[in-house]
């Protein structure tokens, strides 16, 4: 219809009709009123908003203690240990033989026994 048309004035009336026609045939909601839709911007903003000022916080926060507690300095790890050749055993005290034995025994009975210059006196 709007190709029999012969004037663009024509068919932009035609246009226009069609399109009214077909609001007026669907049910359109009415639109919220204005204050209502702006105070629900102005509070998901303000949701937005606090929700970014949080992470960066967090963000900051987790970065802080990242650098409170890395290692400041390189410390290498601990090799395993290997035994050195031709390094004797750790000492210690040797193994007492019969005689020693012996001679510990009589020196620990007679401990009090001997020259008064060896016993302590108690004062």
């Amino acid at each position: 219809e709007l190709a029999a048309v012969g004037s663009p004035a024509e068919q932009s009336e035609l246009l226009h009709d069609r399109l009214g026609g077909l609001a007026r045939a669907e049910h359109v909601p009415a639109p919220a009123p204005a204050r209502k839709v702006r105070t629900g911007s102005e509070d998901k903003a303000r949701l937005w908003t606090r929700a970014a000022i949080a992470f960066a916080a967090l963000l900051i926060g987790a970065t802080a203690l990242t650098l409170h507690t890395a290692p400041t300095h390189y410390e290498p790890p601990i090799a395993p240990p290997e035994r050195v050749g031709g390094v004797p055993p750790r000492g210690g005290p040797q193994k007492l033989t019969a005689q020693d034995l012996k001679l510990q025994k009589s020196l620990n009975e007679q401990l009090a026994h001997g020259p008064e210059r060896l016993v302590p006196e108690l004062r």
